[in-house]
């Protein structure tokens, strides 16, 4: 999901340069591996987000195109939860009757996607020279 809202607020592009199986460099340890399957591709972010100060989100929209294809780990239903995000918070729809009937992974859904929205936009904000702090 992280690495979904960054691809939102930046609009990119997926590309296919990588498609499975193929070899290509880690990011992290800068040696070449393979790639097989999702999962390997899975086993590479994890080592990413182990690695660094940055949200993982930002990690991910920097380093994930250097060795695989994004459509791997994004898809359509992260963009819809994106989507409801906003529906939920600009028309103030409420997720459940209460706290206790809402959707748990929901929540988390929505807590990351505000989190990282919130460092993308700062970012770009910045790298754009328009830095509100």
């Amino acid at each position: 999901m992280s690495y979904a809202v960054w691809h939102w607020v930046y609009q990119t592009k997926p590309h296919s340069q990588y498609t499975l199986p193929y070899t290509a460099q880690s990011p992290i340890s800068r040696k070449t591996r393979e790639f097989n399957t999702v999962n390997d591709i899975w086993e590479e972010i994890a080592t990413i987000e182990d690695s660094d100060k940055y949200s993982i989100g930002q990690q991910l929209y920097h380093l994930l195109p250097l060795f695989a294809n994004p459509n791997y780990v994004i898809s359509d239903a992260h963009f819809n939860t994106i989507n409801e995000y906003f529906y939920v918070t600009d028309y103030n729809i409420p997720l459940g009757k209460t706290l206790d009937d809402t959707d748990a992974h929901k929540l988390s859904q929505f807590n990351i996607i505000k989190n990282e929205m919130a460092i993308a936009t700062q970012h770009k904000a910045d790298k754009n020279g328009r830095s509100k702090s």
